[in-house]
Parts: C-alpha cells; sequence; structure tokens
C-alpha cells in the first residue's frame, strides 16, 4: 500500500515550547472530559495512544499544529487512524471532521439550517487535478508519482467519462479501510485547501466547545497556512430559519464573498414564509445592500433538483439596462447526480458589464430579475410572474446553465442580506428630484441600446417654480 509514514518527530520538550498557553489548558480539559464519539474519538485516540502521558500528548498535538509540512502531514495521517493495526476509513474520518467543523463554523447555529450529505464527496474529490494525474494512470506508473510525488505532468486525453471513472476509483479507496496508503494521503492532504481549513474547525470545536469566536481569539487552534478570515462564520439572525442553505453550502459559498459580506446574514425573503409574491420579492431585495439569492427548481422527471442562484454585490436598483458589479457570482449546487457533487462558483470574466437586471412596470423591456447573459438569454432569471425562469450559458460569467434544463419552474426562493447598503439616507428620500431621463426609464433604456447620446440625462424635470419663471 505504499511507504510508511516517516519517523521524523519532534522531541517533548520541543513540542511543549511550541504550544501556546491556552493550547495546553485546552488539552489538558479535553483529556480529563467524557469519551465522545466522532472527529472527539479520532482525536483522544491519536493524542495519548495506549498511556495517559500527558507530555506525549502534547507532543502529539504540536505535531498536528506544525508548520513543518512533513511533520504535520504524517501526524494528520495517523490522526485519521488511515495506517493503524484497525485502520479507519478515509471517508469516515472527513465525515466527523466536517461535521465538527460545521458546528464550530456556525456556532451553534447549524440548526437553523437545512441538511445536506454532499460536503464530504466534495472535500474528499477537491484536489480533482491531482487525484487524477495519479488515478488516470497505469498502476506502474500510479506508484512512481505517489513516491515521488510527481504532480507536474499533464493528462492529455481525460475525458469528463474518464475523469468519472477515477473519481470514483479514488473515492472507493477512500470508502474502504487500509486502502489510503500514505503517499496517497500526502498527494490528497497536501493539495485540499478547503480540508486544512476544516481540520482547524473542527480541532477548535472539540479543544474549546462553547467558545465560538474570530480566528483572533484564544478559542481557536490554528494551524499553519490558513486564512484567518475564512474560518468565522457569518451571525444568523436567530429568528430565521432556511430550507435552501445548508451549513455546508453557506460555509462554501461565504468563501467566494468578499470579507465584508462574512459577517452577519439576515434573511429578507423566503417564498415558504413570505408568500409567493413578486411585489413582496421585490420590496425585500431593493435598495437593501449586497444579496445572496437562492432557487430550488421544481424535480423534473429523472433529476434531482437543484438549489442555485446568485451573489449581487450592489445594490439592486429598478432600471431596464445593465447595472451591478464585476464581483457578482453565479453558483449551483450539483446534488450528486455527477461527481463531484456540491458548489459551483462561477466568477465574471470581463466578456461584458452584463452583471445585473432588475426591472418591473414596464410594457416593452423584459420585467423580473436576471444576472448574466443577454436580454431574454440571462445566465440566471426570475421572471415578474414569479412562477416560472430560465438559465443559460453566460460569456459574462463563463457559466453553464445552472438549472437541469433551462426553462425551469420554481419551487423556491430565498433572499439573504449579507452586507447592508452604504448609501445615504437622503438617496432614500421619495422626494429626491429625478433627471428627466431617469423618470421615463424605458425610454433611456431604448436610447442606450441604439447608442445615443442621452443629452437631458442630467436636467431635471420642469417644476412649478420654473414653468412661471
Amino acid at each position: 500500500m505504499g511507504a510508511s509514514i516517516s519517523s521524523s518527530r519532534m522531541s517533548k520538550d520541543a513540542a511543549a515550547a511550541r504550544l501556546s498557553t491556552d493550547n495546553k489548558q485546552a488539552l489538558a480539559t479535553f483529556l480529563e472530559s467524557p469519551q465522545e464519539e466522532g472527529f472527539s474519538a479520532y482525536l483522544r485516540r491519536y493524542l495519548t495512544s495506549t498511556d495517559d502521558d500527558k507530555a506525549l500528548a502534547q507532543q502529539n498535538l504540536a505535531h498536528l499544529l506544525s508548520d513543518d509540512r512533513f511533520i504535520q502531514t504524517d501526524a494528520m495521517y495517523a490522526l485519521a487512524g488511515l495506517g493503524a493495526d484497525k485502520p479507519s476509513s478515509l471517508e469516515a474520518f472527513v465525515e466527523c471532521v466536517c461535521q465538527a467543523a460545521m458546528k464550530r463554523f456556525w456556532n451553534g447555529q447549524a440548526g437553523q439550517l437545512s441538511a445536506d450529505g454532499w460536503l464530504a464527496t466534495w472535500v474528499l474529490t477537491r484536489p480533482k487535478g491531482a487525484l487524477l494525474q495519479v488515478y488516470g494512470n497505469s498502476e506502474c506508473q500510479k506508484q512512481q508519482l505517489l513516491k515521488h510525488n510527481s504532480l507536474g505532468i499533464t493528462m492529455a486525453g481525460l475525458d469528463d467519462e474518464s475523469s468519472s471513472k477515477h473519481l470514483e476509483e479514488w473515492l472507493a479507496d477512500a470508502a474502504l479501510p487500509g486502502h489510503v496508503s500514505a503517499d496517497a494521503w500526502r498527494v490528497w492532504w497536501q493539495h485540499s485547501a478547503e480540508f486544512h481549513e476544516l481540520m482547524c474547525l473542527a480541532l477548535s470545536h472539540t479543544l474549546y466547545p462553547g467558545q465560538p469566536g474570530s480566528a483572533a481569539d484564544a478559542g481557536f487552534v490554528r494551524l499553519p497556512r490558513i486564512a484567518e478570515h475564512n474560518l468565522r462564520g457569518p451571525q444568523l439572525d436567530s429568528a430565521h430559519t432556511s430550507d435552501l442553505l445548508s451549513p455546508a453550502t453557506g460555509w462554501a459559498l461565504s468563501r467566494e464573498l468578499p470579507q465584508e459580506a462574512r459577517l452577519n446574514w439576515a434573511r429578507m425573503y423566503s417564498s415558504k414564509y413570505d408568500g409567493r409574491s413578486w411585489s413582496t420579492f421585490k420590496k425585500a431585495i431593493e435598495r437593501r445592500g449586497s444579496l445572496l439569492v437562492l432557487v430550488r427548481e421544481m424535480p423534473d422527471e429523472g433529476c434531482a433538483p437543484r438549489v442555485f442562484g446568485t451573489y449581487i454585490d450592489n445594490d439592486l436598483t429598478r432600471n431596464p439596462g445593465w447595472r451591478g458589479s464585476s464581483l457578482n457570482l453565479l453558483f449551483t449546487i450539483h446534488p450528486g447526480d455527477k461527481l463531484p457533487p456540491g458548489p459551483v462558483v462561477y466568477r465574471t470574466t470581463g466578456f461584458n458589464d452584463h452583471y445585473q437586471y432588475f426591472n418591473y412596470a414596464t410594457k416593452t423591456l423584459p420585467n423580473g430579475f436576471g444576472v448574466g447573459g443577454q436580454l431574454e438569454h440571462f445566465g440566471l432569471w426570475i421572471d415578474s410572474g414569479f412562477t416560472n425562469g430560465h438559465s443559460n450559458a453566460a460569456a459574462t460569467f463563463d457559466s453553464q446553465p445552472l438549472s437541469t434544463r433551462t426553462e425551469f419552474t420554481i419551487d423556491a426562493v430565498e433572499a439573504w442580506l449579507v452586507r447592508p447598503t452604504q448609501r445615504l439616507d437622503s438617496d432614500d428620500e421619495e422626494g429626491a428630484q429625478k433627471s428627466a431621463v431617469e423618470s421615463n426609464p424605458e425610454a433611456a433604456a431604448m436610447l442606450e441600446m441604439a447608442n445615443r447620446t442621452m443629452y437631458s440625462k442630467q436636467l431635471p424635470l420642469p417644476t412649478a417654480d420654473m414653468e412661471t419663471n
């Protein structure tokens, strides 16, 4: 099954010196606590081995937190129990890590969100390129690549079908105890940035239970080369729950957002709780700030329904033209009908500036909410009838259709405010004077599409005082 884990270890005295006082106190409390299942059981077994030597436990914990890549990789392999006399499966270990990590990331709020089971498989297949360069070769070549960790070659001629086959082979190995060698573990661990974050969260949840906070707080275990802002979950409005946003989905999407949009999330609209109404929906999202909008399609025969949506960075304001920011995103959550399951996120390409479209109460232009693509062929479209929508491939994001079919029927919609608007209060005044063009948005849009100069764009509408003069 490949080379064994190296015996490179730091001394007990050196290990103790590397741990902070908080780490040592947390470790002592953990070792004295009652036995638990899940990730806690893995950690206890690794730290204490067959005796109760606290110095050994400190040494083992220091190996997990080491900034020496080789020591840490070998220690994590031992923690997973993959090379033990009675080895575990990598899949079972990853599932336990994910469960503990989500509890910490959401600071105990995960119960407010819907459940899903794709996260472990998604994490296992995230270093797809590295895995395919190993599993896409013959057994002899595979062992050579694992031995030398040579992943710089190019895999030519590996189509989607072949990729799925090789990923399935990897997942089959991960599901069986003792079938992931030390060398295969090294390849996977060293290319799994997301799992490093989850491990940090799981260790923090287990060693510092009941101490939510940011990575800058004492109640956090720090691993090297981890972006600390990725370890803090948004604070949810305790009065609001979600049927579309799961702990795993929320974690994966939050990693893609600007840091300012990861702090506090409030549900502004839910078709389940607020009623299926375009009027209610548009009032909930217009001129609010940065938003996550999630849509679930009605199930189609033979296909599991998908959840998909968009992140909108700038205010949504009524306008029959394209507006918005290049920070906007499109995303879809694969339910597992294709490998790998989980979120696929599309960022803007610079091909055009068709970032967002929000329009209503016009006769000649589309009424509804759209992101990317072209008029009538949006990357994501919710019609103002609030029953149907569509999703096409969009050069704006280099995105594929988000839904299982281009035309879909809406099953549920949610909108979450992730960063309130920074507009001045005066911008909200209903009496704020509009220009002649702004008061006739349809005409303005037609002129803009025709590349005609709008000379009256800065001219205000005539007032009674102006007419008397």
